[in-house]
């Protein structure tokens, strides 16, 4: 069975020219002053190896905090000849109801492979300076 070697949440991935996967703004935390809010572009870029010609049927599912699926989606590809490759998924307008940790669930043949978490968080409170008495 193909495993997920890694899975990485961005702003975006792509492949070069040379087809190497380039990754841009890695994250694992996103603020909001409100929910439901949403994320208007992001990317999941993964790696699946196994087997040469091997065909891989990846489930990925996306957790909100309170355990409830949020969205999922099926990956079918098959394995090239050296038994790896990397993907890029992009999401745009993913919807975010709760405030708390969300997780992307990555499956093969019901086995998890690969889960990977983010965070939706209020943003810090900003600490206003106290302004100086002014001298006459």
């Amino acid at each position: 069975m193909a495993d997920c070697e890694w899975a990485i949440l961005c702003d975006y991935s792509f492949l070069d020219v040379n087809r190497k996967t380039c990754i841009i703004g890695v994250f694992d935390r996103i603020m909001a002053a409100n929910v439901p809010s949403a994320l208007p572009h992001a990317a999941l870029a993964l790696k699946f190896t196994g087997r040469s010609g091997e065909q891989v049927n990846a489930q990925i599912q996306i957790i909100r905090p309170t355990g409830g699926q949020l969205a999922a989606f099926q990956v079918g590809i098959k394995l090239p000849e050296n038994g790896s490759i990397e993907l890029q998924l992009n999401i745009a307008n993913l919807a975010l109801p709760d405030y708390g940790a969300y997780a992307f669930n990555i499956y093969e043949q019901a086995t998890l492979l690969k889960t990977i978490t983010f965070l939706v968080d209020r943003p810090p409170q900003q600490q206003v300076p106290p302004v100086p008495p002014v001298n006459p």
